[in-house]
């Protein structure tokens, strides 16, 4: 019997954070179903895609990362959400738990520490 592999989204509008993140999750055979630069494309590309976890920046044109997980909670029943986000006040992190965030993740990020959001998250 074969697994599903784990399918992910990222959204951050810095190209390098998504590359470096991208790179890490295939590397543990999370498959990566899109990337978005804001907070619209990121829900658009989740309709689209349904995947198991979206990482998500907060602080992005358009629809912020608070923004945007609001809109995906209700579209997406499920979805499990890690914040990542260099902006880590105490402040931030009980807000994006407040809103429903299964995990924050502060950049710079270790693979162990994105790892462990998955594995978390996708029990």
């Amino acid at each position: 019997m074969k697994i599903r592999p784990i399918k992910a989204i990222i959204a951050d509008d810095d190209s390098v954070t998504r590359h470096l993140l991208r790179t890490l999750l295939r590397q543990h055979d999370v498959e990566v179903v899109g990337e978005a630069c804001n907070g619209k494309e990121a829900l658009q590309k989740c309709a689209a895609e349904i995947p198991d976890i979206l990482f998500l920046d907060i602080n992005m044109q358009e629809m912020d990362g608070f923004e945007t997980l609001q809109h995906a909670r209700h579209a997406i029943p499920g979805l499990a959400v890690v914040m990542i986000s260099s902006d880590s006040t105490v402040g931030n992190v009980q807000k994006a738990h407040a809103h429903g965030a299964d995990g924050f993740i502060v950049k710079p990020f270790s693979a162990a520490r994105v790892m462990e959001a998955v594995t978390r998250c996708c029990q």
